[in-house]
């Protein structure tokens, strides 16, 4: 009889333990499902519905790429010299090759620039000048350097300095224009020593011309009517 009551309480207890253990199972299986649920609506909110107006807003249009835009120098300027002389130049390209400009304005006359960095620095190679640079009489310049700023908005020629490949800026450095000027004041006073001792009998000597730098600098004409032309039409659209 106690054997038959023992087994009979051992089969109950191993039956609540399994109904147990499978209500565990389906209640993990649920809480699953509703997580599973839960993360996949949260996803399709984020990924359909969450949008900013600023994110996706149009942008304006880019405006036109002129030739003033890939060639920033083409232009007039408000050039003035060493001695405070003003004067208005203007910088086109030529007809029939874009990497060449020609450079109005000055006194030495028409002169021609080649580009050699983009987008605006040039050197002037040495060159007759002229209707007929082929005359006898043709006016001729030594090698030059010009270099456009955008940043500054501003022109830089120098007529008689030579090109530096490394950087061609080096033309304008304040302390070699000093340095320039210093060197032909010296040159110039020791010919004086020089020509004071000459004897009428000492055979002359041909001279050689000291190339001095020239160097000039100015500020690009904006036209007003073009610039106010593109405010008007951003602002209409």
């Amino acid at each position: 009889m106690k054997k038959t009551a023992m087994l009979a309480g051992a089969a109950f207890t191993l039956l609540t333990a399994s109904v147990n253990a499978q209500t565990t199972t389906t209640d993990t299986v649920a809480q699953q499902q509703t997580v599973t649920t839960t993360s996949t609506e949260t996803v399709s909110k984020d990924k359909y519905n969450n949008w900013s107006a600023d994110t996706y807003k149009l942008q304006p249009m880019p405006e036109a790429l002129t030739q003033e835009k890939i060639f920033p120098v083409l232009g007039q300027y408000n050039i003035t010299d060493k001695d405070g002389n003003a004067s208005t130049v203007s910088v086109s390209m030529d007809p029939s090759n874009k990497g060449t400009v020609w450079i109005e304005g000055l006194p030495q006359g028409r002169i021609k620039a080649n580009l050699r960095k983009s987008p605006a620095v040039y050197k002037i190679p040495a060159q007759k000048l002229g209707d007929d640079p082929e005359a006898k009489d043709a006016k001729s310049i030594a090698e030059g350097v010009l270099v456009f700023d955008r940043d500054a908005n501003t022109l830089n020629v120098c007529i008689g300095c030579t090109y530096n490949t490394e950087n061609p800026s080096v033309a304008f450095d304040a302390t070699a224009a000093q340095q320039e000027a210093d060197a032909v004041a010296q040159e110039e006073a020791a010919k004086a020593k020089v020509a004071k001792k000459k004897t009428a009998a000492k055979k002359a000597t041909p001279k050689v011309a000291k190339i001095v730098p020239v160097r000039y600098s100015g500020s690009k004409i904006i036209d007003q009517t073009a610039a106010t032309s593109t405010t008007t039409t951003t602002e209409q659209h």
